[in-house]
C-alpha cells in the first residue's frame, strides 16, 4: 500500500486499473505516456496533437494525487458544457469501471466536485464558472488550455497563492506561436521523443523523419527504414533549460500510428489542421493576421490636417487606450494611466484619466466619441451625459442574420451603437490590406499601436448547432494574444467614421496618397458589405 502511495504506476499495477471503456492500460505500445504519468513537476506542460490518451492520464493523476498528497485540485476545463461531458462520459465511467474510484468518491461525488479523503477535485468551466475563482486550490490543471479565455486562466492562477504546492499543469493542442500552451512550451525544458535507429544514430522523432512520397518513416542519417519498434522504444530527452518540464507530442511518436496515415492527413487537411493536432505545433497563416507590413502599407509620414469632425475611438477599462482619426484616416494614439497607476508616481489625488478624454472633446470642439461600453460603468456615462449627442457607446454584438454591421440607436436609446464584433473587425483589417485607412505619421510614433494590433488574429470556429448559423455552422472570431486595447480603439473610431466621416476618402497608392478617389458609400458601410477573406 506504502509504494502506492509513492508511485502512481504502482497504484496502477495494483489495482488494474481500467479506462472509462473497460481496457486495461497499455504503456507497451503507448510508451511515450510512461514518464509524464510518473511526471510529479509543479510546474508541467504538454504540446500535444489530438486523441493520445491525455484525458485518461488528467483523471488518474489528480485523483492520486488528491488521495496521496492531500493536494485541493482545480480540473478546468474552456466551458461548463465541457466539463459536464467530461465527467460524465469519462471520469464517472472511469470510476465505475475502477471499484477504488469509485470508493473514494463514496462522500462527495457530483459532475462538479468529487471528494477523495478531507480534499476535493473541482471540474470547473473556464469562461462561465466565475464563482470558482474563490476557491482556494493546490493545484491547477489547464486542460484545452489554449481554447480557454487567457484572462480567467490567469485570474485562476492567485488560486494557488495560499498553497505549500502550487502546482500548475497545462495540457492542449496549440493554437498560434508565442500564446497559450505554446509559451509554456518556450519556458520549458522542452522534452522531445528521442530514437535509437539500426544504423546507432539518436535524434529526435520529427517531421523531418517523413518521408511523404515514399510514404515511410525514414532514418535522416542512413536513410534506412525506421521501425514501429524504434519509435516505441524511444525515450524522453530535454533539448533545453528550463523552470517547466515539457513534452511535446506529435502524432507519430504513437507507434500505431502508421507514415502512411500521417501522410494522408498532410494531403488532405489544412495547414492549420495538421499543425495543430497531427504535428502538436502552433501555427498562423499571415492571412489570419494583422502584419506589420499590412499596417506598413498604410503609413503616410506627413502630418494629418485634422479638419472636418475627428472622431476618438476609445477602449476603456482598467487603463484607457484611445486613437484619433478625421476622413483623412487615423492621425494619432494615446493613453490615459489609472487611478493606480497614476498614485505610484503622483500624490495628485483628485486625478481622474477621464478628465484627460474630455480635454479632447474640448481641444476638437466637433469631435465624435465612440466608447467601449463594457470596460467602465460611470466614467465614460458621466461624458456621454455631459456631451449629449457627441458620445456614444459601443456594444458589441453576435453576428448578425442579415448584412448590417453598424445600427445607431434612436429614441430612448439614442447614444447606443450596436456592432457586429468580429465582422467590424474583419473590415477594418480589410482596409488597411487595401490600403483604404491611412496612418498619418512615422512607423516610430505608432509602434505601440503596431504591438497592439499584431496581437490579433483570427481562427475559425466550428458552431453547426444552428442551422440559420450566417456562416453555415462556422464563423471567424478574432481573438487576442495580448493587449489589443489600441487596435480596438481604432475599431471603435472607424465605427464613428461610418456615420460621420465627411467628402471623399482615400486610396493609398505606393507613391502617396491619390486625393479624391470616392469609396462606395464615403465610409458608410451599414447596410452593404461583403465577406472578405484576405
Amino acid at each position: 500500500m506504502l509504494l502506492e502511495q509513492l508511485s502512481v504506476h504502482a497504484f496502477i499495477q495494483n489495482n488494474q486499473l481500467k479506462t472509462e471503456t473497460g481496457k486495461p492500460l497499455d504503456f507497451h505500445m503507448h510508451r511515450y505516456l510512461f514518464d509524464i504519468y510518473s511526471d510529479n513537476s509543479p510546474l508541467l506542460c504538454c504540446i500535444k496533437a489530438g486523441q493520445i490518451g491525455f484525458s485518461t492520464l488528467g483523471i488518474i493523476k489528480t485523483i492520486w494525487l488528491a488521495k496521496n498528497k492531500r493536494l485541493d485540485v482545480g480540473y478546468i476545463l474552456p466551458t461548463v458544457d465541457m466539463v459536464e461531458k467530461f465527467v460524465g462520459s469519462k471520469v464517472n465511467r472511469m470510476a465505475q469501471q475502477n471499484p477504488v474510484m469509485e470508493n473514494w468518491f463514496k462522500d462527495k461525488n457530483s459532475i462538479k466536485q468529487k471528494q477523495i479523503g478531507e480534499n476535493y477535485i473541482f471540474y470547473l468551466g473556464a469562461q462561465t464558472d466565475r464563482s470558482a475563482i474563490m476557491l482556494s486550490l493546490d493545484m491547477l490543471v489547464a486542460d484545452e488550455y489554449d481554447k480557454s479565455p487567457q484572462d480567467i486562466l490567469e485570474i485562476y492562477n492567485s488560486r494557488l497563492q495560499h498553497s505549500n504546492y502550487g502546482y500548475k499543469w497545462v495540457f492542449s493542442n496549440p493554437t498560434i506561436p508565442d500564446f497559450g500552451v505554446d509559451r509554456f512550451w518556450g519556458m520549458s525544458d522542452k522534452k522531445m521523443w528521442h530514437i535509437k535507429h539500426s544504423c546507432l544514430n539518436i535524434y529526435p522523432m520529427t517531421e523531418d523523419c517523413i518521408d511523404y512520397v515514399q510514404e515511410k518513416y525514414i532514418c535522416p542519417h542512413c536513410k534506412g527504414e525506421i521501425q514501429a519498434e524504434n519509435i516505441r522504444m524511444g525515450e524522453w530527452v530535454a533539448t533545453a533549460d528550463g523552470k517547466w518540464s515539457g513534452y511535446w507530442i506529435p502524432l507519430w511518436i504513437n507507434p500505431i500510428m502508421t507514415a502512411d496515415k500521417i501522410a494522408d492527413y498532410k494531403r488532405t487537411s489544412t495547414k492549420e489542421y495538421f499543425s495543430n493536432f497531427v504535428a502538436g505545433l502552433p501555427y498562423i497563416n499571415s492571412t489570419n493576421q494583422i502584419t506589420e507590413a499590412i499596417l506598413d502599407g498604410n503609413l503616410i509620414n506627413k502630418v494629418n490636417s485634422q479638419e472636418g469632425r475627428i472622431i476618438i475611438g476609445v477602449d476603456t477599462g482598467h487603463n484607457i487606450h484611445y486613437t484619433l482619426a478625421n476622413k483623412d484616416g487615423l492621425f494619432y494614439h494615446g493613453y490615459c494611466e489609472s487611478v493606480f497607476e497614476h498614485s505610484q508616481h503622483s500624490n495628485d489625488t483628485s486625478y481622474d484619466p477621464y478628465d484627460e478624454l474630455e480635454k479632447l472633446l474640448i481641444q476638437y470642439p466637433r469631435s465624435i466619441m465612440i466608447a467601449d461600453q463594457g470596460g467602465d460603468l460611470i466614467g465614460i456615462r458621466k461624458l456621454q451625459q455631459k456631451y449629449k449627442g457627441r458620445v456614444f457607446l459601443c456594444w458589441f454584438t453576435k453576428e448578425t442574420k442579415n448584412q448590417q454591421l453598424i445600427r445607431w440607436a434612436e429614441n430612448d436609446e439614442e447614444g447606443k451603437v450596436l456592432v457586429d464584433r468580429n465582422r467590424m473587425i474583419q473590415l477594418t483589417v480589410d482596409e488597411w490590406k487595401e490600403k483604404r485607412f491611412p496612418i498619418y505619421g512615422s512607423k516610430e510614433d505608432w509602434k505601440p499601436f503596431y504591438a497592439h494590433c499584431m496581437n490579433m488574429y483570427r481562427v475559425k470556429e466550428i458552431d453547426g448547432k444552428d442551422e440559420n448559423d450566417p456562416q453555415y455552422g462556422w464563423r471567424w472570431v478574432w481573438k487576442r494574444k495580448g493587449g489589443d486595447h489600441w487596435c480596438l480603439s481604432a475599431v471603435y473610431a472607424r465605427i464613428g467614421l461610418d456615420r460621420f466621416a465627411q467628402d471623399l476618402a482615400q486610396i493609398i497608392h505606393k507613391g502617396g496618397v491619390m486625393q479624391g478617389v470616392p469609396r462606395a458609400g464615403n465610409f458608410n458601410i451599414t447596410t452593404e458589405y461583403h465577406d472578405v477573406d484576405f
